[in-house]
């Protein structure tokens, strides 16, 4: 019972990320720099917590240490490469392949690779979530990027694909970390990813900024005024936060059944989130999308 109670704990994090990203980019004009200038605050951020959590220590042992600079290299390309999405087509669309890559990536390593069991419920929750989760992308008010930019449909189309694939890859890192033999315990590894993200992100800032020395300055200068530093603050409390929560759950929830979970209950939250915080309007089709991955959800349990 605890393993799901950390689940849902976790998912009101991943709620809170998305809410705290949505008002980053609210505060500062969104590029590469100021992107950056987010992931080497937030990993300084998640550092910083779990190595106090952790007590001022840090364990430390191969396995982990290479699944850490795995997990490290692949959140990097997931925020610069998200950027570049939602600039060439619609968040709906992209917001779909996201969660159905969170979902359908860790499930099947699951059932095909650790041998997870399969229930009806499982079969029919798999389905139907996957189901509402693209009538949710289909139903959603088109944009003018996905209208005004069709000659780059193929690119937006295998970005997204990417971001599938690299989202489910969160999952399945959590796992076989939780199930490795001499893996440390998840604050440590937690602590450790998020100080090789710091690194990482501050290491391709330092580039970025040479690059474009004139624009650099001023984005950077941007991003680190008071409610940006506040925001960046809360965003990565929530965002390592969730992660951390997930992994304590991995160990003893099964994949095929933690994963499609965190998918339907952020898609249902943040649906909350957006419309009574960002007062943005759903309409009624949007909304059944909602509750019936709501209700998708509690099939795994079966």
């Amino acid at each position: 019972m605890i393993d799901y109670i950390l689940i849902l704990l976790a998912v009101i994090c991943f709620a809170a990320q998305f809410a705290f990203t949505k008002l980053y980019e609210r505060s500062v004009k969104q590029t590469l720099i100021t992107t950056l200038v987010m992931l080497t605050a937030t990993g300084l951020i998640g550092f910083l917590l779990f190595f106090c959590v952790g007590g001022f220590h840090l364990s430390f042992s191969p396995i982990s240490a290479l699944w850490a600079v795995i997990f490290a290299l692949i959140m990097i390309p997931y925020y610069v490469i998200g950027i570049k999405v939602l600039s060439l087509g619609s968040l709906a669309v992209y917001s779909m392949f996201m969660m159905l890559g969170g979902m359908l990536v860790p499930f099947f390593y699951g059932v095909l690779l650790l041998n997870e069991p399969l229930s009806p419920g499982k079969i029919v929750g798999t389905v139907l979530l996957t189901v509402f989760i693209v009538l949710q992308a289909l139903w959603g008010p088109p944009t003018e990027d996905a209208e005004s930019k069709k000659g780059t449909k193929a690119l937006f189309f295998v970005l997204c694909l990417l971001i599938f694939f690299i989202n489910g890859m969160t999952g399945v890192i959590a796992k076989a970390h939780s199930i490795s033999m001499g893996a440390v315990n998840e604050t440590s590894f937690t602590a450790t990813y998020c100080a090789l993200t710091f690194l990482l992100s501050l290491i391709l800032l330092a580039v970025s900024a040479l690059k474009h020395k004139k624009e650099a300055a001023p984005q950077i200068r941007s991003a680190l005024r008071g409610r940006p530093i506040l925001i960046m603050v809360l965003l990565g409390a929530a965002a390592y936060g969730g992660n951390f929560l997930q992994l304590t759950a991995a160990g003893n929830v099964p994949a095929s059944v933690q994963f499609p979970l965190v998918s339907g209950g952020v898609i249902v939250l943040s649906a909350l989130v957006s419309t009574f915080i960002f007062r943005e309007k759903i309409s009624k089709r949007e909304w059944i999308s909602v509750a019936g991955a709501f209700v998708s959800t509690f099939l795994f349990a079966f």
